[in-house]
């Protein structure tokens, strides 16, 4: 959001976001941290490592009943009767911080099970463990068959996309430093094993050439470092243009809007060629041969394919500039194709 220009239009997964906002917001009203407490998947985490811990919680005979516990527990683990739930437990020793009288310690498991206190609530949070463990074996084999798409327009230096997938953390650093928002985070139309990944999106802006900072800030090498100078020679995708949406292509108008940004980037990777247009019938003697023939001739946009590194400046400002804000097209008419890396 450093302007308001580069916002995209709103789409179905904005509304769906923010209605999921608005739904956890809401449940909050029903209990106190519900997020934390029954959604939460980190803390669903820490719950599944805190079954395996070899300490317990343990209410000593000094509770007084106040129920502090209760109140500050964030994972709501601590039963009516004060005992663990231990599915709940991350561990946090929050309800041992806030106890007034020092009733809650956490002990060796095998000291709390010699005192009794392994009750048939813990025996059923195993049973749940067990029917967790199956759904989430499930729920990964699912997302087999929801893979990531081939066709994603990654930073330059990105290495192949299999290795990429496997390396990005979704840290968010090269998000951070990009100056003018070209990288965003893929949603859910890029697959799960892409989601939240970084992803070029021309239409919010191009990638300048003299910026480098991504390639430089990614702690995985997801992205490889790379000079200015190689930057401005590692190809992203390249450019296509829809003769169909293009003005001049169409002999509306003339339009060369992709051609000066190219040049002022200095890639050189667009041609402005005279092409021929149809003229109707003109009357005879109604306008010279020469200017019949400068009226059937415009100048038009072409890619070099062997100079197009598919920085996008030029979708950008045909998006920018025909789209947005003159609204002479439907859409940009130039647009970058990724390529198979």
């Amino acid at each position: 959001m450093k302007n308001w220009g580069m916002l995209g239009a709103a789409d179905a997964g904005m509304y769906f976001s923010i209605a999921l906002f608005m739904a956890i917001f809401a449940l909050s009203f029903l209990s106190p941290r519900f997020w934390c407490r029954y959604v939460c998947p980190s803390g669903a985490l820490l719950s599944f490592f805190g079954l395996l811990s070899t300490s317990r919680r343990n209410v000593t005979a000094k509770c007084t009943k106040c129920g502090q516990c209760a109140r500050h527990c964030p994972f709501d683990a601590v039963d009516a009767d004060f005992s663990t739930r231990q599915i709940n437990c991350a561990f946090c020793r929050t309800c041992g911080a806030v106890c007034p009288v020092g009733a809650i310690e956490f002990t060796w498991s095998v000291k709390v099970a010699a005192a009794g206190q392994v009750n048939e609530s813990e025996e059923m949070s195993r049973r749940g463990l067990v029917l967790a463990g199956i759904g989430g074996a499930l729920a990964a084999a699912g997302t087999k068959w929801i893979g990531a798409r081939g066709d994603l327009l990654r930073p330059p230096g990105s290495v192949a996309e299999r290795e990429f997938l496997r390396l990005c953390v979704r840290c968010g650093e090269c998000f951070k430093v990009c100056p003018g928002s070209v990288l965003q985070p893929a949603g859910l139309g890029a697959g799960l094993d892409a989601l939240w990944t970084p992803v070029a999106v021309p239409m919010h802006a191009g990638c300048h050439q003299d910026c480098n900072f991504c390639t430089l800030i990614c702690p995985t090498r997801a992205i490889r470092p790379l000079s200015i100078a190689e930057k401005r020679r590692t190809r992203m995708g390249l450019a296509i243009i829809d003769s169909e949406l293009c003005l001049p292509h169409r002999g509306e108008r003339d339009c060369q809007l992709c051609f000066d940004e190219c040049e002022a980037a200095a890639y050189h990777a667009i041609q402005m060629r005279p092409i021929k247009l149809k003229i109707g019938d003109v009357p005879e003697g109604a306008i010279s041969q020469e200017q019949l023939e400068e009226m059937s001739r415009i100048n038009a946009p072409f890619i070099d394919n062997s100079r197009c590194i598919g920085c996008g400046l030029c979708e950008y400002r045909c998006h920018s500039a025909l789209v947005r804000q003159q609204k002479l097209l439907p859409r940009r008419a130039v647009h970058i194709a990724p390529i198979e890396r």
